[in-house]
């Protein structure tokens, strides 16, 4: 493909011998040579400045993915888009921050069409909700595996419900914010600081005052109404969310409509993880009580 740049005509006189070694002296800056008569056409500045754009182009191009997907537009568009950019950029030899400006504000001004897919916030949420759902149905398993019909409810377990309960509306908001600062490890632990900062107060209060049992409730109705808010999400984001949902496409090509079986196992084993996890538990809690041996 022929080109305006000065580089790529220089290019075509490799292998001149001694006027194409003239010409890779006079161009180095203050008349330093990039090595013998078989090195590079291009100096050394050059080519490191061409692959530091290369890898911040890289960077801004897997910023300009995750903003996309942020925005629900679905894989097709994705790849298209990306694809289109990544061709403008290997052509034009610019910077993506200077062709285009922040992913953020690139990707909100193409304003694609956004579809209705299982969303990462979404299976955070539920999962949330499953750990809920876990954390009481393994406690309700001690009375019921005792005989008990009462369910002692203390202060670190309603401390801890308050505390799980309080975070999941903040989760579809920390997810995205998580995302863009994945490449700044400064402000990921900031974050990760503030919510062990916010959750030392209920943990220490658990610590000092969490035995005291505060009331009591029938073990059996909170154990079903439990189990329904584990199992509950398993099932929501099995009939939502699979491999083969939304994936990203190059222009041109179509999507595989039938993941591997290793792909579908392991998405499987990851949804219905909780609950495998409470249910054997809970059985494992009945054979070894004390009063039922």
């Amino acid at each position: 493909m022929t080109t305006s740049n000065p580089r790529d005509h220089d290019n075509s006189d490799f292998g001149s011998g001694t006027s194409r070694t003239a010409d890779s002296q006079s161009t180095v800056a203050g008349g330093a040579i990039p090595g013998d008569a078989a090195a590079p056409g291009k100096p050394t500045g050059i080519r490191l400045d061409e692959t530091a754009r290369e890898t911040d182009n890289a960077a801004w191009l897997e910023d300009l993915t995750i903003e996309l997907r942020l925005l629900d537009v679905s894989g097709a568009a994705i790849g298209d888009t990306v694809a289109s950019a990544r061709e403008f950029l290997a052509d034009a030899g610019t910077s993506a921050e200077e062709s285009f400006g922040s992913p953020k504000r690139y990707a909100a001004k193409l304003d694609l069409p956004a579809v209705a897919t299982a969303k990462t916030n979404e299976v955070a949420l539920t999962t949330g909700i499953g750990v809920i759902g876990l954390v009481v149905f393994g406690q309700t398993s001690f009375p019921l595996a005792s005989g008990d019909d009462d369910l002692a409810v203390r202060v670190w377990m309603l401390v801890s419900l308050v505390a799980m309960a309080l975070m999941l509306p903040l989760i579809p908001r920390v997810i995205p914010v998580l995302l863009r600062a994945r490449s700044r490890p400064v402000v990921v632990g900031m974050i990760f600081a503030g919510i062990l900062v916010g959750g030392a107060g209920p943990v220490l209060l658990s610590v000092w005052w969490g035995q005291a049992v505060l009331f009591t409730v029938p073990a059996l109705p909170i154990a079903i109404g439990a189990g329904i808010l584990l199992v509950g999400p398993s099932i929501w984001n099995q009939v939502r969310h699979n491999l083969s949902d939304d994936p990203i496409l190059q222009p041109g090509a179509e999507s595989d409509q039938r993941p591997s079986l290793g792909s579908r196992f392991f998405v499987v084993v990851t949804n219905w993880m909780m609950v495998f996890y409470g249910a054997g538990s809970f059985v494992l809690i009945f054979v070894f009580s004390p009063d039922n041996q």
